[in-house]
């Protein structure tokens, strides 16, 4: 293993991804520190991290070697100027490395990581599937538990990939050099509408779990009914519209690659699952 006293930052170390690649590097011997959002709530284990507030990049990343950049969301507006800004800030700290968690398919998201690869940085991108624990920790666990799931894919296919092998390869590509400057598309190594998946969850329960497809304009509609912002709900239908019309309806290989091993099988994070 390569020095363990590296010092690592996960930006949005605390959301269910980030909290993943925390844990694993720490218990391999890394220090890292995780971000959070609110100032007074920072400690020896955690650093400010503000995407909207330029002056937080800095300090967050003092004596730090390794970044892992897990953005809100790459495709936003400004979401490639906010990446250039912290890229900045690496440099002039002496980053040596940083790992960009990124979309699959999404032409909104390659200027995010353009400016990474133009950079001076040692880098690696992981463009990631949409995670299985979405139906378990996250975006759908509520329609899962009251028995009706919906959302705006119809008959398109998902690789769904489970979060475990996901940060593992992150952890991967953090601590080794081998994956300097490579692009990897991790997903599932099977095929799955979302009416599927949900199916297959709802069998797991023991009761029936609903699917409801709604076009892209009902679904903007809902999101703005259940209290989002008309700027955000536009956006999500404008970001899921572009990667649910099939160009990713096929898989990846990434997690062999990186891993030397077949991705989980959906069944299988099922089947581990209570979705409580």
């Amino acid at each position: 293993m390569e020095n363990l006293q590296d010092h690592i930052l996960v930006i949005g170390g605390g959301g269910k991804n980030g909290r993943r690649v925390v844990n694993k590097l720490r218990k391999i011997g890394y220090t890292v520190f995780s971000t959070v959002r609110t100032k007074d709530e920072a400690d020896q284990d955690t650093r400010f991290f503000d995407w909207n507030d330029a002056a937080s990049y800095s300090p967050a990343l003092e004596n730090i070697k390794k970044v892992y950049i897990v953005h809100p969301d790459t495709s936003i507006p400004r979401a490639d100027e906010q990446i250039r800004e912290l890229v900045g800030s690496m440099v002039e700290h002496s980053v040596s490395k940083a790992v960009l968690l990124s979309g699959r398919g999404q032409d909104s998201v390659k200027k995010c990581e353009e400016v990474l690869a133009g950079s001076s940085l040692k880098w690696s991108i992981v463009r990631s599937a949409w995670f299985n624990q979405n139906f378990s920790e996250g975006h759908f666990l509520y329609g899962i538990q009251s028995g009706e799931v919906t959302f705006m894919a119809g008959a398109v296919k998902e690789p769904f990939v489970d979060l475990d092998d996901l940060s593992d390869v992150v952890v991967e590509c953090l601590i080794h050099e081998k994956h300097d400057g490579k692009i990897y598309e991790v997903t599932g190594s099977e095929l799955y509408t979302f009416e599927e998946a949900v199916s297959m969850i709802g069998s797991r329960l023991g009761r029936p779990v609903e699917y409801t497809f709604l076009e892209k304009d009902a679904y903007r509609d809902l999101l703005k009914q259940v209290g989002m912002p008309d700027f955000v709900a536009e956006h999500m239908v404008v970001a899921f519209d572009e990667i649910l019309d099939g160009r990713n309806e096929n898989t990846g290989d990434g997690v062999q690659k990186v891993l030397g091993r077949n991705p989980k099988k959906f069944m299988d994070f099922v089947q581990s699952n209570s979705f409580n």
